[in-house]
């Protein structure tokens, strides 16, 4: 099924892109497991929201859904997965860092 879609995408390509972000949700929907109700990953960004974001006052509900719905751990290196919903800055490659789910929050 994944390489029928990737075919798919890699010919409609050439009259239109596919934004990093909306191809991260494409692939949260295609890999094994996330989109089944077992989905850890789902189940690490609803602990995060609730216990580092919700609990230390942030409230706007934009925010929080913003937070609950993107896959962060689809932003980081393989090796940092099991790490992407703990409350700090991540390396992501060429001295860059994802930040702190907190700092995005408070900032947004």
């Amino acid at each position: 099924m994944f390489i029928t879609v990737f075919s798919m995408f890699r010919k409609a390509k050439k009259s239109w892109s596919l934004s990093p972000f909306l191809g991260a949700l494409i692939l949260a929907v295609l890999i094994p497991g996330c989109s089944s109700g077992e989905d850890v990953y789902a189940q690490q960004r609803e602990a995060m929201v609730r216990d580092q974001i919700a609990a230390r006052g942030i409230s706007d509900e934009a925010v929080l859904s913003s937070l609950r719905a993107v896959p962060r751990h689809l932003f980081v290196p393989p090796r940092y997965r099991d790490l992407a919903y703990i409350d700090s800055p991540l390396s992501i490659g060429s001295e860059q860092t994802i930040s702190q789910p907190y700092i995005v929050a408070l900032m947004t």
